[in-house]
């Protein structure tokens, strides 16, 4: 499916695994095993099978995330750090400009179960309209950290982390994301960041 979409190789890969863990007591979530493997690497492995290459946003763990990504792995700045999923979002999104990309398919690290048919969808999506930001939607719920961002978008995201605005469904909106359905995929999206989703 990937040769058919014409803008996909201007697109990279991001997995945000940048978070502080509170739910799970503080751990690095990317390096929580689920199914016998480190959550991150489920991820990260279904990212490359639809884009290439795949950027690691992570504070912590960066050895562990190293392998996965050799020399693709970004810490965000000091002044980000603690600003949540947004400023792993803007981390990669000026690191992927720098290596020469349009925009970034991203994901969370705490979704091993999201599958490639989902993320082929949004690749659609943008290349019947690049340039516009996509995010997934599925039974009327929207997936904001499950979508396609131009970088070009990085200093309306810059501006908004500067109000101390974090929430990543505002970002979404005043981007005018497009939401693409992504429908009998609710597990792809399940979030597994309690000691109780293990």
């Amino acid at each position: 499916m990937k040769e058919q979409l014409t803008d996909s190789t201007k697109v990279f890969g991001l997995l945000l695994a940048g978070g502080e863990g509170r739910r799970l007591g503080g751990v690095d979530k990317g390096m929580v095993h689920w199914r016998g493997r480190a959550m991150a690497g489920w991820v990260f492995d279904t990212l490359l099978s639809v884009v290439q290459p795949v950027l690691i946003s992570a504070n912590r763990s960066l050895a562990d995330y190293q392998t996965l990504a050799p020399g693709r792995v970004y810490e965000d700045a000091a002044n980000l750090h603690g600003h949540g999923p947004l400023a792993g979002l803007l981390t990669g999104m000026k690191e992927a400009e720098k290596l020469g990309a349009r925009a970034v398919l991203v994901s969370p690290c705490d979704t091993p179960e999201i599958t490639p048919e989902v993320f082929c969808r949004l690749l659609q999506a943008w290349d019947k309209a690049p340039g516009r930001a996509v995010v997934a939607e599925c039974e009327g719920r929207v997936h904001p950290l499950h979508g396609i961002y131009p970088v070009t978008l990085s200093a309306l995201l810059e501006r908004q982390l500067e109000a101390d605005n974090r929430r990543v469904m505002v970002f979404a909106e005043t981007a005018g994301a497009v939401k693409v359905k992504c429908e009998n995929a609710a597990q792809a999206f399940r979030n597994r960041n309690r000691p109780e989703d293990f």
